[in-house]
């Protein structure tokens, strides 16, 4: 059975249907956005990356996703919806230099740690991630981001980076890390 239509069985959500045509002959269109995928899987939370690769690119079934991870088929899923919602926020995510961000929000936000926040939440669009680079708690992150967020609104110099980071905070629930096993040997064969 194709991957595709195994998805449209499972899936709750469109996952990443609209790159159907991977699975048959790939236009020059398509073939760049694989590359885009490709380039953005380092950016999602590894596990995540993990199933994405072993599903789309190396067509195993979830069945047997979940046999080599040692959790149930809903489970795969279910991350493999959240990879591909994380996977078109970020291709959807507005390009930015981090050096412009942090100079403009040094001019307008006083603490430095708001400030690594909000450059570490566009840099990694994790929470998790965020908390763990800084020691802090992800609720911490969290509101200091939406705090610093809200700050920034109705400043009309900000409004290029309100708008990155309202789009960021619209898109919160996606952006927390699922947790990867260590690595063993099953999982390392597999994505070779």
């Amino acid at each position: 059975m194709d991957p595709s239509e195994l998805e449209a069985r499972f899936a709750l959500e469109d996952g990443l249907a609209y790159m159907d045509s991977i699975f048959t002959e790939p236009t020059e269109d398509d073939l760049e956005k694989i590359c885009k995928v490709q380039e953005i899987l380092n950016q999602i939370p590894a596990r995540e990356a993990d199933f994405v690769e072993l599903y789309y690119f190396k067509k195993l079934r979830q069945t047997d996703i979940a046999e080599i991870f040692g959790v149930s088929q809903p489970t795969v899923c279910y991350r493999l919806t959240r990879a591909a919602d994380r996977i078109k926020f970020l291709m959807n995510l507005p390009k930015v230099e981090r050096n412009e961000i942090i100079q403009t929000l040094t001019g307008f936000l006083a603490d430095p740690l708001d400030i690594q926040i909000m450059v570490l939440m566009w840099e990694t669009t994790c929470q998790s991630e965020v908390a763990k680079q800084l020691g802090v708690s992800q609720g911490l992150v969290r509101h200091r981001f939406l705090r610093s967020l809200n700050r920034m609104k109705g400043n009309p110099c900000l409004d290029c980076f309100v708008n990155i980071f309202t789009y960021i905070a619209d898109h919160l629930n996606i952006l927390r890390e699922v947790q990867r096993p260590l690595s063993n040997e099953k999982i390392t064969h597999c994505l070779r």
